[in-house]
């Protein structure tokens, strides 16, 4: 790749003055590996005019920063990955026991389906929710009886005056 200042004229203002999502896209298509001519067939660039886009300074330093942000999310990624032994055997199962689970729901046996259709709807978010039963005792303020106490004495009151 030539310098900027070494290119050819028609060169340098053929280059993009704004990185558009379509060029995001061949953006992401070079990030993710994939050659330059494919990421063209892929988008409908033809590769002279893609050639001239990514050389471009303003191409490069975009494509930096996504490099950077796919780096800091692979390195997120692996720092989440499981390294215990257990954990790893267990998500390497986790697929086959998913199939094993939805296979169930096809059981001749209903409490089988039933329970099968349980376990899938609880570990989808869809959980029955627990209801608890609790006994509360309420304690109301001096503030509260002597309010509600002001009520009923009104309501007295007023009885009396409706039996004249």
């Amino acid at each position: 790749m030539l310098p900027q200042e070494e290119r050819a004229e028609s060169t340098i203002n053929a280059q993009p003055d704004k990185v558009t999502p379509r060029h995001r896209a061949l953006m992401r298509r070079i990030v993710g590996g994939m050659s330059l001519s494919d990421a063209c067939v892929d988008i409908g660039f033809s590769v002279s005019r893609a050639s001239i886009i990514v050389n471009s300074p303003l191409f490069q330093e975009e494509m930096k920063m996504m490099e950077a942000e796919v780096a800091k999310e692979f390195a997120e990624a692996e720092a989440q990955r499981p390294t215990d032994p257990t954990r790893l055997m267990l998500s390497e199962s986790a697929e086959t026991a998913a199939k094993t689970l939805k296979g169930a729901l096809s059981d001749e046996n209903p409490l089988v389906r039933v329970s099968a259709a349980k376990d899938i709807l609880d570990r989808t978010g869809y959980a029955k929710e627990d209801k608890i039963k609790a006994k509360v005792l309420v304690e109301p303020s001096q503030a509260l009886l002597d309010v509600l106490g002001r009520i009923a004495g009104e309501r007295n009151v007023k009885s009396d005056d409706d039996v004249e």
